[in-house]
């Protein structure tokens, strides 16, 4: 499964049995229009756990920012405190690659520009090894 969207809040880095998981809640939205015309916008929450030897990029892992994930879903469910069972989507993650800013920074006029934040387009694979991009 692959999905785009952004940080809902700041990942975070936790160990696990000797092994770091850099855990994060991404916001994948989707806006159309239904079949009366309406604009129609909808937001699926994923839960991603990507297990990781090295923790560099966790500071890159900020809320809002924009990132696209790969990996292997699950989904889970739980009672939320009404007592109704609620389904909760998982992912795995094998792959995430920073897509550059965030909202707030794609909405602000002043901000900073590109080569300031982190490398637009670089993508890492779980284990921390970083991918090079090809050349064309």
């Amino acid at each position: 499964m692959t999905a785009i969207g952004h940080l809902g809040s700041q990942a975070t880095l936790n160990n696990v049995n000797g092994k770091q998981v850099i855990n994060m809640n991404l916001c994948h939205s989707e806006k159309y229009k239904d079949t009366q015309g309406n604009i129609v916008n909808k937001s699926v929450w994923i839960n991603v756990s990507w297990w990781q030897e090295s923790s560099k990029i966790l500071q890159y892992l900020q809320k809002g920012s924009q990132i696209f994930v790969e990996g292997i879903p699950s989904v889970d469910t739980y009672k939320n405190k009404d007592g109704q069972t609620v389904a909760q989507l998982r992912l795995r993650a094998t792959m995430v690659q920073l897509l550059g800013g965030n909202k707030q920074e794609n909405n602000n006029q002043q901000a900073a520009p590109q080569s300031d934040l982190i490398p637009s387009q670089q993508e890492f694979l779980a284990g921390g090894e970083e991918v090079d991009q090809a050349p064309f």
